[in-house]
C-alpha cells in the first residue's frame, strides 16, 4: 500500500509539497496522452488550480509543464520522498522536520499505476 505525507505535513510548501510532487512523479510517472499525475492520490483537497489542470479522479496535469519541471527542489528529499511512497518510513528534513507518512486510502491506493521505481 502506497503512502502520503500527514496532513499536517503536506500543508508545508517548500519543505514538502514541491519535492513531493516532484517524488510523484518520479514514483509513478505521467500519462502518455495527457501528462496527468495521480497528485489527487496525495492531495484529496486543496490541490492548487493556479498550478494544476484537474483532469479527472486523482489525475492532474501541470498547466505549464516546463515550469513545473524547472521547479528547484532538493533531490536529496526528492529522494528520501520516493522511497517513502512504497515503505511509508519517516524523513528527516534538512531544516529538522521531520516528515511521517500515512497510508493513502484504498479509494485513492487502487487508482494509482504501478510504482516506476520498487
Amino acid at each position: 500500500m502506497p503512502y502520503r505525507p500527514v496532513t499536517v505535513h503536506r500543508r508545508n510548501v517548500q519543505g514538502v509539497l514541491l519535492p513531493l510532487t516532484a517524488a510523484i512523479h518520479r514514483v509513478f510517472g505521467h500519462r502518455a496522452q495527457d501528462l496527468g499525475r495521480p497528485i489527487g492520490a496525495f492531495y484529496t483537497v486543496n490541490v492548487s488550480l493556479i498550478v494544476w489542470q484537474h483532469l479527472g479522479g486523482i489525475w492532474y496535469r501541470a498547466w505549464d509543464e516546463q515550469r513545473v519541471l524547472n521547479r528547484s527542489v532538493n533531490e536529496s528529499v526528492v529522494r528520501a520522498f520516493s522511497e517513502s511512497i512504497i515503505t511509508g518510513e519517516a524523513v528527516n528534513l534538512p531544516s529538522g522536520n521531520r516528515i511521517t507518512w500515512e497510508e493513502i486510502s484504498l479509494f485513492e491506493a487502487v487508482q494509482l499505476p504501478p510504482p516506476l521505481i520498487a
